[in-house]
């Protein structure tokens, strides 16, 4: 490896605006700032060369860089560039020497300290109908990978009005069955849509459809626009169309836990919004339903792949895109703007949003943070939307009591639905499926 080293100074800042490191935990992004090499080269160093099996991981920092394939591929990313949120060639043996186009600086991170972040967090910029991934799989035999695949299916299927994405169906069949059994109270169809994210998704953006309607933000008044036929007529649909029970166990159980972190971070940012006096409670609760829709996305065309796709292929591009995927399908969708904003400032959990005001945004971060935390988690003074909410740790008995909803909010909803009992666990996500 070469290039010339100098004293850049650490920066969790500047780690926090990569992937996957935007979602780390402060105390790991902390840790990780202090072991990365913080490097600085000139034009035309080689930062890292064909064939190379340094166990590292590089980030564009400031400068452009030239990526070239051994076929002869070329491609300049300027640290401006989306691409550049994301590792430098991060496969071994490199595919790609990359080559200093001007005087550089960049961040070199082990990559066991990567791998600790994937395994436990989930969230790269706007996707386009140019987007392009230089990476290949050793197994894929010349075929782009899965993400670069997956993704512009979904940015295709998305601007012909075809997107799919599946219901979890252990659930969406007894919330189904309940809908179609409800005849006259739109409120008690309401309340069962709301234990459906992607079903309640798709009642708003029917509800809004057509004579230039506005998207509701709340789905009891999406019901009441439908009406009780076309509100049946929708969640049959949904179910017998669009709806799965994976074969391979991992990716049950990654539909299983998106689920069940909807319900629990519905529930607790419902709880926080009555505390902080944010109205309506009712769309808040939504947003929180639906905060992982990227995920459901991407993990409903993995479903649906040609291959089968491994968990890590799985787990990087939740990672890596759930974030940006979930904000072009509830745009796209035209989701009201004050929703998709909450969304996704909560992926921004080291950012002031607003001022001394809870907003949507703050609400959802906590509710998200405590749908994870254990009890003997330490406090978390880096996160300002735990600060303004009085939530720095979760050792404390209003803390305690948050992560005890998490396990209840869970709880009620596999009763109601007559869902088959999990193993007790203190996290509603399993440890090999969290990307959340």
């Amino acid at each position: 490896m070469l290039g010339k080293t100098k004293p850049v100074e650490p920066s969790v800042e500047l780690l926090q605006q990569f992937t996957p490191l935007d979602e780390a935990p402060p105390e790991q992004l902390a840790e990780i700032a202090r072991q990365a090499e913080w490097l600085q080269a000139g034009k035309k160093s080689v930062l890292m060369d064909l064939g190379d099996t340094d166990e590292h991981s590089i980030f564009l920092v400031k400068g452009n860089i030239l990526l070239e394939a051994a076929d002869g591929r070329k491609r300049i990313i300027k640290h401006t560039d989306p691409a550049a949120r994301s590792p430098l060639s991060r496969l071994r043996p490199s595919r790609y020497r990359v080559t200093a186009l001007t005087p550089v600086q960049y961040v070199k991170i082990d990559n066991t300290l990567l791998d600790r972040v994937l395994e436990e967090e989930e969230a790269s910029e706007m996707i386009s109908s140019h987007y392009y991934v230089v990476e290949e799989g050793p197994e894929s035999g010349g075929d782009t990978d899965f993400a670069t695949q997956v993704l512009a299916q979904i940015y295709e299927d998305l601007h012909q009005n075809r997107l799919l994405i599946f219901s979890w169906q252990p659930a969406s069949l007894p919330i189904t069955a309940r809908i179609l059994d409800e005849k006259e109270e739109s409120d008690k169809q309401a309340g069962l849509a709301m234990l459906d994210p992607v079903l309640a998704l798709k009642l708003l953006r029917k509800a809004g459809a057509g004579d230039g309607k506005e998207i509701p933000d709340r789905v009891d008044s999406a019901v009441r626009t439908l009406g009780i036929e076309g509100t049946h007529r929708l969640a049959f649909l949904n179910l017998f169309r669009e709806s799965c029970r994976p074969h391979t166990h991992f990716m049950n159980e990654i539909f299983r836990n998106s689920w069940e972190q909807a319900i629990a971070v519905s529930r607790l940012a419902s709880e926080l919004a009555l505390e902080q006096g944010l109205v309506p409670v009712e769309s808040v609760a939504l947003a929180g339903l639906l905060h992982n829709v990227g995920k459901l996305t991407l993990i409903s065309y993995a479903h649906n792949f040609y291959r089968e796709v491994s968990l890590e292929e799985l787990k990087s591009c939740v990672q890596m895109f759930s974030k940006e995927t979930g904000r072009m399908v509830l745009t796209h969708w035209n989701l009201p703007h004050s929703l998709v904003r909450g969304i996704s400032d909560s992926f921004e959990w080291s950012q002031e949003h607003g001022g001394s005001k809870a907003t949507l945004g703050d609400v959802l971060i906590a509710a998200r943070l405590y749908t994870r935390f254990t009890r003997k988690k330490k406090p978390l003074k880096e996160v300002p939307a735990l600060r303004k909410l009085g939530l720095v740790d979760p050792r404390s008995s209003r803390g305690q009591a948050l992560q005890n909803l998490v396990i209840q909010a869970v709880s009620e909803a596999r009763e109601l639905l007559r869902l088959e009992r999990k193993p007790a666990a203190r996290n509603p996500e399993p440890q090999q499926a969290q990307e959340a």
